[in-house]
């Protein structure tokens, strides 16, 4: 089903509140990570690196590169019936899990704070593949009839919003109506391989001093729980003083992210215990 809807689509700092702006910006942007309901008891683990460069031209230690691990899991949860929008409607729990740190003696240490994890109830009829830009909730948000989430060593504290936000809060995909797709590619991934569409979207947001460009790849197939096989996003800062004219545009910095499918999980339960 994911397949045929495809066809029918045409033709830490700084950086947080640059992302941020590209949220609250005009476009609508779909969530990008969930395109199908697996079976309950079904998760996927996908991991990989999270790079920035910030270019120093004057500076006599050059540029400044930073790295970071970054592991992400999506589980589905238990099935139940709640009232969504005044209906009583099919829901399913869905976790997130993003954890992102430093590689140390093969363990992964996120530190305060650099683990995320989102437990939320989730009418099924929103997560429809692309069909999701068409719905009455704000294409970047997943709505949430209830739901937990819980900040690095902090407790566990009740979702108390309508909808979960993806973009940024878990993951830097930027989906919109600017969405082609480029094709279809066989993908190989830990996971697996993969026959996927690849889904492509750039989009720039734009003011006197700054211009911030989000390019997004996603592969996405019907045979992977979840729909995503893999993403890359790049994430380029450019800056200028308000004097100047739009082709003085300097490069100031660069986020690149790349994560990949790395493990099928079957029997997942919640990491978190919620009343």
């Amino acid at each position: 089903m994911l397949t045929s809807i495809l066809k029918c689509v045409p033709a830490r700092s700084l950086w947080l509140c640059v992302i941020c702006v590209l949220t609250t910006s005009t476009l609508a942007s779909a969530q990008g990570l969930v395109w199908n309901l697996p079976d309950s008891g079904t998760g996927v683990k996908y991991t990989g690196d999270y790079r920035q460069v910030t270019y120093r031209p004057q500076s006599t230690q050059g540029d400044l590169s930073l790295e970071w691990r970054r592991t992400m899991e999506i589980r589905c949860l238990a099935r139940e019936m709640a009232d969504y929008q005044g209906e009583n409607a099919a829901c399913v729990w869905l976790e997130y899990e993003v954890v992102t740190g430093q590689q140390v003696d093969g363990n992964l240490e996120s530190g305060p704070g650099g683990t995320r994890i989102y437990k939320v109830l989730v009418p099924e009829s929103a997560i429809n593949g692309l069909e999701f830009f068409q719905a009455k909730v704000p294409n970047a948000f997943v709505p949430v009839v209830k739901g937990f989430q819980k900040i690095g060593e902090g407790e566990v504290e009740e979702f108390k919003h309508p909808v979960l936000q993806i973009f940024p809060v878990l993951s830097q995909v930027f989906l919109n109506e600017k969405l082609t797709v480029a094709g279809t590619e066989s993908v190989s991934v830990t996971a697996g391989q993969y026959d996927a569409q690849k889904l492509e979207c750039q989009s720039a947001i734009e003011d006197p001093q700054s211009r911030t460009t989000n390019t997004s790849q996603v592969w996405v197939a019907d045979d992977i729980p979840f729909g995503t096989v893999q993403w890359k996003v790049r994430i380029d800062r450019e800056v200028k003083t308000a004097a100047d004219t739009r082709d003085q545009f300097r490069k100031h910095s660069e986020i690149s992210i790349d994560m990949q499918a790395a493990q099928l999980i079957e029997n997942v339960t919640s990491k978190i215990s919620t009343p």
